[in-house]
């Protein structure tokens, strides 16, 4: 049953349905899969000395006195009186009307559940929930679900309080010994208890519970990958660390490598000594120095006569890694550049040299991770934000018995990091290379500081710089309220500044399209660029020194530090504005630690504690998963969790043992 489709056994819309699916909830098991944010007491009172003013209330009593009003502004609004058991009488105000208050006869007993407060003297309730009886939503603890129009918790509540008799259905995955000895509900009573659970305490124990399977779950997947690649995995590149050598490739730099870039180089060098092949993460802030570690590392594997491969997410950032790399790397180091621009003759020319071993040092994009290329013999791969590039691309390197470096601007939490990328050994270049300027950043929400930004924005395009304008939206929405490109465009362009040159850009366009604007915007063609968050991590744009952010409240600190990362390439000051949509928007207070700090890692560990997972690193755009009950904060739980992992495979690699976890493991989409 737990494979019933929805459409087949709910009663419900098709616009229900349809938002179900974009929410991937399809059958009954994905619905009881779909767990409760939080839950709230509607314990029911009838008596006024009961009631909490300031407080959300369920009260219940006879309705009486209902009518329909109109406001100044003639829209519709319902008031009533609700007396209690104790003649107490409650001011009831609807301003949308409930649809079970038009055939409701006078004296009928309901329950309210609304924030009860004094108002001109009279103690009313604005707004409530009304029942006709004690159900799923009133007399105990209720369930408050992540929403989705039309998908409410009130919807939620009642079809998922239908399905509970299936959650006996679930399997039992996680290992008994792990569930004896940590004290765990059974999968089946967690399921039900977080739905409807009895107290506060068994809700919290059933969050445990299900929290704590999700993390095993992807640290036993991880752990595995590491254990059988060690296991399977010879490294057939092997090269000695020679510490005159790698002084010597240091001279080759017109500039002198932070402590932080020396400490990841010698890592990753080393890691090179081992018997089994490099799989590092190497994550720095924007503008760290992370290309040209992978540049020096790449050295020694060259010269031992194998072939490095790096691989950009665009095309634009490939050429730029490919112009970077001519400056480099000595001249007799072959570099070649393989993107989907190339032309199919010049194409097969490449993968021909490729093959014959012709080329050292090959730069480029998806293009080249086809069937029909070839390395000799591919000794190091470099993957620039990995996250852009799908698992089975990455692979394709794997499977070469390459050294694979992945490099990532993402700050990663410590938590982070122990949960999702367990599989992978990880450096972090800490520090900015020196004289590097912090950018001044502020936050922009009142008419008169706006006019203020314009004036410098305009004074910074005089003196010769450019400017970077982010929209959260492409399009005008009627159900979101922010800033769009393509009307903004048009303000910017014709009204705000009509003698500067302005062009856009969005996700919509074509990479062909994308590329020629940014290129065009690097050879400082134009001197504002309104944008999408489509804006790509990595490509230098050396002139900008202002971004500015349309309802800066709508991004995460880690995204929006990431914006500003764009900036701040040169000599000059760069300023970074944060415009809020309403001056009195509750976000302000958060966005506050954006002017305090230039720290990446600082701001991503705020965001995870305040936004979770899924508005941390977008789930779609990175691949990692929204967990629905871990606690990422919880340092004890994920490395709990990870030592349980470990313990299971050093036992039983296979889990010949536990079948139904390890079908669970190999079935489960892997993003990361």
């Amino acid at each position: 049953m737990l494979k019933t489709s929805l459409s087949q056994i709910l009663k419900t819309t098709k616009a229900h349905l349809t938002k179900l699916g974009k929410l991937e909830v399809y059958s009954v098991e994905d619905l009881l899969n779909f767990f409760p944010r939080a839950i709230e007491s509607t314990e029911i009172t009838s008596h006024f000395a009961n009631i909490q003013l300031g407080a959300k209330n369920t009260i219940s009593g006879r309705l009486t006195d209902f009518r329909k009003e109109k406001t100044p502004r003639g829209k519709s609004l319902g008031r009533a009186a609700l007396i209690l058991d104790d003649e107490s009488v409650i001011d009831v105000i609807w301003f949308q009307i409930p649809y079970i208050l038009k055939n409701l006869k006078d004296e009928t007993r309901v329950f309210l559940v609304g924030k009860i407060d004094r108002n001109y003297g009279k103690i009313q309730i604005s707004n409530p929930e009304i029942h006709l009886d004690a159900n799923v939503h009133v007399g105990k603890l209720r369930a408050i679900y992540p929403e989705s129009p039309p998908i409410t918790s009130k919807w939620l509540r009642e079809k998922i309080s239908g399905l509970l008799l299936l959650a006996k259905d679930f399997p039992e995955t996680l290992p008994p010994q792990i569930r004896e000895e940590e004290h765990f509900l059974g999968k089946s009573d967690a399921i039900l208890t977080i739905h409807a659970p009895a107290s506060a305490e068994m809700w919290n124990q059933a969050r445990k519970r299900l929290g704590f399977e999700e993390v095993f779950e992807i640290q036993t997947r991880v752990m595995r990958e590491k254990f059988l690649r060690e296991k399977e995995i010879k490294n057939p590149h092997k090269i000695q660390f020679d510490a005159e050598a790698t002084k010597r490739n240091l001279e080759l730099v017109p500039f002198t490598l932070t402590l932080a870039q020396k400490k990841v180089l010698y890592e990753i060098l080393k890691d090179f000594e081992r018997d089994r092949p490099m799989h590092r993460l190497m994550q720095g802030d924007v503008g760290s120095g992370k290309t040209i570690v992978g540049f020096l590392a790449s050295l020694p594997i060259v010269k031992s006569g194998a072939q490095a491969v790096f691989l950009a997410p665009t095309e634009i950032l490939a050429k730029q890694h490919f112009t970077n790399a001519l400056k480099f790397f000595p001249s007799h180091i072959s570099i070649e550049l393989l993107t989907g621009s190339v032309t199919a003759g010049t194409k097969k020319k490449i993968k021909t040299r490729l093959h014959n071993g012709d080329i050292n040092i090959l730069i480029g994009t998806h293009a080249v991770l086809t069937e029909d290329t070839e390395f000799q013999n591919l000794g190091f791969a470099v993957i620039d934000e990995q996250h852009r590039f799908g698992v089975q691309q990455r692979t394709i390197l794997a499977q070469n018995q390459a050294h694979v470096l992945a490099m990532t601007a993402t700050p990663i939490p410590r938590t982070l990091a122990l949960t999702i990328y367990g599989d992978q050994d990880i450096s972090v270049i800490s520090e900015l290379p020196p004289g590097r300027k912090s950018i001044i950043t502020r936050i922009v929400a009142d008419p008169k500081t706006i006019s203020l930004c314009n004036h410098f924005i305009d004074d910074q395009i005089t003196k010769g710089r450019q400017i970077f304008w982010i929209c959260p939206l492409i399009d005008e929405s009627d159900k979101i309220e922010a800033k769009n490109v393509k009307e903004e465009f048009d303000r910017i362009a014709h009204e705000t500044f009509p003698n500067r040159k302005v062009e856009f850009l969005h996700g919509k366009m074509r990479p062909k399209e994308k590329d020629s604007i940014m290129t065009r915007f690097r050879n400082h063609e134009f001197d504002i660029l309104v944008s999408t968050s489509v804006i790509e991590v990595g490509v230098d744009i050396p002139n900008a020194t202002v971004m500015v952010i349309e309802n800066s409240e709508r991004f995460g600190l880690s995204q929006l530090h990431q914006f500003r990362g764009r900036i701040g390439r040169n000599e000059f000051q760069s300023y970074c504005f944060l415009m809020v949509g309403k001056p009195d928007d509750a976000n302000k207070q958060r966005l506050r630690a954006l002017e305090k700090s230039n720290n990446g890692l600082f701001l991503a560990e705020i965001d995870l504690k305040l936004r979770g997972m899924g508005e941390l690193y977008g789930v779609r755009q990175s691949g990692i998963p929204d967990f629905k009950c871990a606690d990422l904060n919880d340092l004890e739980m994920l490395q709990k969790a990870r030592d349980w992992a470990i313990k299971i495979l050093k036992e039983d690699l296979n889990l010949s043992a536990y079948p139904l976890l390890k079908k669970r493991i190999e079935q489960e989409t892997v993003y990361f």
